[in-house]
């Protein structure tokens, strides 16, 4: 027969190196994390304030153009020409040269204004109600003139006051601000006001000085440009994420645009009421963080590397007493020395030589006495063997007994043999289930009570209240019988008069549960008892504790809702009920 190789255990000094290392890792990786998550905090603080900073200036320079292109318009609506042109119902009558005269008025106008040294605006166009059209080219690479200007036109609302924007399909390089002309003398339209820009130069001008990596982007509910041509996708998502409501202050969140992290400032231009964000990549800050921390790094590889050699020499003059004393006992147990030599180098071991030596000299007393009793006990547990009955035996005893009174026409004595043997079979089967139908616990209730009959003879009567439908259903093993004993020995036993028990199960319509209530007219109880302070002890009888015990096997099973209440007036009844949910015989299993 192979003998089994013997499991290696690990070493104490390997568990101690092990522990003390796990230990200062976990701490610190805490503080590295707690370092990260603190510096994460303050770059971002830094960055929500350059941000902001920064967003505030581009919406300087956006809000001051925008000012610049609405101030020129009222110069030429004041141009006593241009105004008449616009006023005349007759168009016909203009001659080529008073058309060309307007455009040069309108051409003067433009350069004297700050708006012409930016070098951004296409071209200017005037439309009147009568259909007059006035326009420049202010760009020699501009478009012709005519381009979209007749589908603008159309589209929009001319009791529009306010500067506002547009955008043609299919030219992504301009945007129109439009402002519709009023009559300074009878208040009525006369005409609308229209600017081309080149957004590639406007957006040039309002992110000089922006951080390279960072691009702005400009929406309402018909358009959507960015400062990056590469961006489209991004500010296209950005603007289904955002709330067009934005407010008129400043807003700052972070947000996943096509799968990149980014920073996000936002403001909506009350001039115009378009949205303007700035948007700046969360790497950038990722990137300084882990700069930042690249020092912090090589410092907790050092620690570590220092841990370890720490742990390890603790570790082997800890463990080191540990290996002399172990050497010594298996010297000890080979029979080569007797005693343990002293251990001088901590209190603790030296303690626990010592304790050893006294235990090794009465090892010969203890192994004299245990002797004994091994004898003692061995005898005793043939004893116990031959003490021991079979249970069947008593079955088979009990009913043979039934079978002499039953020949001899003692029919009582032959049902309280039969009855007192079924309470024992089931005393012993209820130990192997923790269930029985509800009809097989009522047959055991009905024995037990017939057999207190027989005792008290026709002092007591037992009524059962119980629907048919609910004899199937399963039941806690002994969940009626001990209360049924409660009743007849506390309650009915030590009464005068002749008393009832009765034993009622309902179920609570629209419920899926049942509730047992058994009911005596006994002596009943001054003060209701608290049956979880029952305690077992010699002066009190057996049925008080049962009742603890099924209180809290109750418990266990359904829940606190399904402990026992005991409701009591002295000398006139005692209920004792409890409520536990329809279950059955499969459910059990």
């Amino acid at each position: 027969m192979k003998t089994e190789k013997k499991k290696k255990l690990p070493t104490l000094n390997l568990f101690i190196t092990i522990t003390m290392s796990s230990i200062i890792t976990v701490i610190l990786l805490c503080s590295i994390l707690f370092y990260y998550i603190r510096t994460e905090q303050i770059l971002t603080n830094n960055y929500r304030h350059s941000i902001t900073s920064q967003f505030s200036q581009v919406n300087q320079k956006i809000n001051s153009q925008i000012e610049a292109i609405d101030s020129i318009i009222p110069l030429y609506l004041s141009n006593s020409t241009i105004s008449a042109a616009l006023e005349t119902a007759q168009p016909d009558l203009l001659s080529p040269e008073k058309r060309i005269s307007i455009e040069k008025q309108m051409a003067y106008i433009y350069y004297s204004t700050s708006l012409s040294a930016k070098n951004f605006t296409k071209s200017i166009c005037i439309m009147g109600h009568n259909n007059n059209v006035f326009s420049f080219a202010a760009s020699a690479s501009s478009l012709s003139l005519s381009f979209g200007n007749a589908e603008i036109f159309r589209t929009i609302d001319k009791r529009e006051h306010r500067l506002f924007c547009r955008m043609l399909p299919g030219d992504d390089n301009s945007i129109y601000f439009i402002r519709n002309l009023f009559s300074s003398n009878t208040g009525n339209y006369c005409g609308t006001f229209m600017i081309r820009i080149d957004l590639a130069k406007w957006f040039s001008y309002c992110v000089e000085g922006l951080d390279p990596s960072w691009f702005i982007c400009m929406y309402d509910s018909s358009i959507n440009v960015t400062s990056c041509p590469d961006m489209k996708t991004e500010c296209q998502a950005l603007k289904r994420m955002m709330n067009e409501d934005t407010a008129s202050s400043i807003s700052f969140r972070e947000l996943t645009l096509c799968s990149e992290d980014y920073f996000i400032a936002s403001r909506k231009l009350e001039k115009i009421k378009l949205v303007s964000t700035v948007v700046a990549p969360r790497d950038v800050l990722l990137k300084d963080l882990n700069e930042i921390l690249k020092l912090h790094l090589v410092l907790l590889a050092c620690t570590l590397a220092l841990a370890l050699l720490l742990a390890i020499v603790i570790s082997r003059t800890i463990t080191k007493p540990i290996d002399k004393m172990i050497y010594h006992i298996n010297q000890i147990s080979k029979g080569e020395r007797t005693v343990l030599p002293p251990m001088k180098m901590y209190y603790e071991f030296d303690v626990w030589a010592e304790s050893f030596n006294k235990m090794l000299k009465q090892l010969d007393t203890y192994y004299n006495d245990n002797f004994q009793k091994q004898l003692l006990l061995k005898s005793s547990e043939i004893r116990t063997l031959q003490s021991q009955m079979n249970p069947h035996f008593l079955f088979n005893v009990l009913n043979t007994i039934a079978w002499k009174a039953q020949m001899n026409d003692q029919e009582e004595i032959y049902q309280m043999v039969i009855s007192l043997g079924e309470l024992l079979k089931m005393n012993t089967l209820s130990k192997e289930k923790d269930f029985v139908r509800l009809e097989q616990e009522i047959e055991y209730v009905k024995f037990y009570v017939y057999l207190q009959q027989m005792r008290f003879e026709d002092k007591i009567s037992c009524t059962l209240r119980i629907p048919d439908e609910l004899m199937s259903y399963m039941v806690p093993v002994f969940c009626i019988q001990p209360l049924a004993e409660n009743a007849i020995i506390h309650g009915l036993e030590p009464k005068d008069e002749k008393g009832s028990l009765i034993i009622q199960i309902l179920k609570p319509d629209g419920s899926d549960c049942m509730e047992i209530s058994i009911i005596d007219n006994g002596v009943g109880f001054e003060t209701i008892p608290d049956i979880r302070a029952i305690l077992p002890s010699d002066e009190d009888d057996h049925t008080h504790v049962g009742l603890r015990n099924l209180d809290k096997r109750l418990e266990l099973l359904f829940g606190p809702g399904s402990r026992l209440n005991i409701d009591s007036i002295p000398g006139s009844y005692t209920t004792i009920s409890f409520k536990i949910p329809l279950k059955r015989e499969e459910d059990s299993l």
